[in-house]
């Protein structure tokens, strides 16, 4: 079943009631995506949103000289799809199963239902949908504004408050293992210069990486947080 996540952007599944989450759930059908395999591709119809039940999404946009940028990562208890779902329009990013993915396929019909009778659940959509609004303007803002080492270290800090947990020194572990050309995409950079600054920051003591699981720790967020000032 779905996590309940108050916070972050499955506001519109944690809104509603026990009994019509499971309503809800009961008219979708269930899928599972392989690593590396399209939940939605831009620019097909929308007419339907994913619950992700476990797993991580890749949510991203290709340039026509094949370039690709990252605009978030979504997880278990977030919903995808709904901008489309909502105007009948096209899908308007790729959504790439970064890991094992399973989840449910819910039909416009059924979540404009829900939608109409329930006030609240409309205004979780709304929120949901502004709060990735602007985790799109403020991605883009910053890969204006910061340098390389920067971006990179935004987009580190936004993973860490995404999918971190901390530790009683302060420092914080990413939950989730990205590779660098994941983090390159999302900080809008080469590879090259991703392994370039993780490899310096993990000299000087600013990160760890667990050798086996290859998960990293901020070590010094102060450190990356001064960065964004560059």
């Amino acid at each position: 079943m779905v996590n309940d996540k108050v916070e972050g952007v499955a506001v519109f599944f944690s809104s509603l009631s026990h009994s019509t989450r499971k309503v809800l759930l009961a008219t979708g059908a269930r899928r599972h995506y392989s690593k590396g395999t399209t939940v939605y591709a831009r620019g097909e119809s929308g007419n339907s949103v994913f619950f992700i039940e476990t797993g991580r999404v890749e949510i991203s946009v290709t340039a026509a000289d094949g370039r690709v940028s990252i605009l978030n990562y979504m997880e278990t208890g977030d919903v995808i799809g709904e901008i489309a779902m909502l105007d009948s329009g096209l899908r308007s990013a790729d959504a790439i199963a970064a890991s094992e993915v399973t989840g449910v396929i819910v039909n416009r019909e059924a979540i404009l239902r829900v939608l109409r009778k329930d006030d609240e659940a409309m205004f979780a959509m709304i929120s949901e949908l502004c709060a990735k609004v602007r985790n799109a303007s403020d991605m883009f803002e910053t890969q204006r504004r910061l340098s390389g080492q920067a971006r990179l270290a935004s987009s580190l800090l936004r993973l860490a408050d995404r999918w971190g947990s901390e530790h009683e020194n302060g420092a914080v572990r990413l939950g989730s293992s990205f590779t660098q050309r994941e983090l390159g995409d999302f900080a809008g950079l080469s590879r090259e210069n991703v392994n370039r600054f993780l490899s310096a920051w993990l000299a000087d003591g600013t990160l760890q990486q667990n050798p086996d699981s290859k998960h990293l720790t901020i070590v010094d967020k102060p450190a990356l947080a001064a960065l964004l000032e560059t």
